[in-house]
């Protein structure tokens, strides 16, 4: 059961708009309980959670659990649960960085907020995370949970006062290590050999953790649909193949839409495509998008449930869409809204330096009407070269209703 929040909070929840789905998610965040726990109390999934509770930290202006703590006046009381999470880890051979990285994850810590607290790179804790699920044999954030707490529900046991019998004992180790070592080889392995070397083997996990994992061990991964029945959000299956020829890899995208520069100069051992179940991409919509052309691309790409907020004075005929949640280029569940905030009035984007093919569709791509409008030019190999935008009225970063015209100033005739 999910404990209800403050009065205050719980009337802002209110207030704000939450649906029921998710206040719980706050009321879990602000309780303690990790994604994975409240998962179970909500009957979704752990990824489902956090999605609902990034939609919740959004309508309450905050961005972590850690806000939503503070700004409510109720902390979780992680210190002892945290402290034997990271003995329990000790216990099973991890080191101090790979306990305290773990203890942090099954909370529900993303890799970045563990990275704050442990003061440590965010390499360092995906490297950490995956060494740490192979030598506890788990594979995804829900199974490390799960594990540590049936840790702490384990009631401690004494050690026998006597031996009943030499025969009964030696018949018990055998019964015992004959259970383990069934147990263990029912297990799916931590990694599979494959020409490329040793492949993590993150079936069953959720794709952003997925995501990490590979990242850690340099496999490029690349999230393709599965028309599987498992769990909304479950990687289903993995298929490691060379990278393709001549591929060039930059600011690679995770399933969440973020973007990674720091991944540029990864020397990358191959690609891993994993198959993820029931999620489909959030198509490009806020490149010079109208609301209506950007609920066409949604729709084709399967997502039905659009909610739309309106800034300022907007021209139905006439508008441009600003910004989408989840993000362009991410993966989500085509059951979840998405967000699109539109507005008809919009900056006038820096052409200032670009040629004239470049300026106008710089514009062009704003949703204004250049004047002159250029569509095709012959860059000049002359002493003068080719003439560039020095100047616009309206001005760069003013803002202007779309659809109106931007005069755009060179600095040379455009002929001569």
């Amino acid at each position: 059961m999910i404990p209800t929040a403050s009065q205050e909070a719980e009337r802002d929840f209110r207030e704000r708009g939450l649906t029921g789905r998710e206040a719980d998610a706050a009321r879990s965040a602000l309780s303690g309980m990790t994604a994975a726990a409240a998962a179970r109390e909500m009957g979704v999934s752990s990824s489902t959670v956090g999605n609902f509770r990034q939609r919740a930290y959004r309508k309450l202006g905050v961005t972590s659990a850690r806000e939503l703590a503070a700004q409510y006046g109720r902390q979780r009381e992680e210190g002892r649960a945290a402290g034997d999470s990271r003995a329990a880890l000790l216990a099973r051979g991890l080191s101090q960085t790979q306990s305290d990285v773990l203890s942090l994850v099954a909370e529900g810590l993303s890799t970045d907020e563990v990275a704050e607290r442990l003061s440590v790179a965010p390499g360092t804790v995906s490297s950490a995370r995956a060494t740490g699920y192979r030598m506890l044999g788990v594979h995804s954030r829900e199974e490390l949970a799960a594990l540590l707490e049936r840790e702490a529900a384990a009631p401690r046991r004494r050690r026998a006062a006597r031996l009943a019998a030499a025969c009964l004992a030696a018949v018990m180790v055998v019964a015992a290590a004959v259970t383990v070592t069934s147990y263990l080889g029912s297990q799916p392995p931590a990694v599979v050999e494959t020409e490329f070397g040793e492949v993590p083997n993150v079936v069953g996990m959720d794709p952003q953790s997925a995501w990490e994992v590979l990242v850690a061990e340099d496999y490029f991964p690349v999230i393709q649909e599965s028309r599987s029945t498992e769990s909304p959000g479950t990687v289903v299956d993995v298929d490691v193949q060379a990278l393709p020829e001549n591929m060039g890899i930059s600011m690679p995208l995770d399933p969440s839409g973020t973007v990674h520069a720091e991944l540029n100069e990864t020397p990358w051992k191959a690609e891993a495509i994993l198959s993820v179940s029931g999620l489909r991409k959030i198509p490009n919509i806020t490149l010079n998008c109208s609301e209506r052309d950007a609920r066409k691309l949604l729709e084709d790409a399967g997502f039905s449930n659009v909610e739309v907020a309106y800034q300022g004075d907007v021209d139905p005929s006439d508008n441009r869409v600003i910004l989408a949640r989840p993000t362009s280029g991410s993966w989500a569940s085509p059951n979840e809204p998405v967000e699109l905030t539109v507005t008809s009035d919009v900056t006038v984007p820096d052409v200032l330096g670009m040629t004239p093919l470049d300026a106008s569709s710089e514009l062009v791509l704003a949703g204004f009407s250049p004047d002159p409008y250029i569509t095709e030019w012959s860059y000049s190999t002359s002493d003068k070269g080719t003439p560039v935008a020095i100047a616009t009225d309206p001005m760069c970063g003013e803002t202007a209703r779309v659809g109106d015209t931007v005069r755009i100033i060179f600095d040379r005739p455009l002929e001569e």
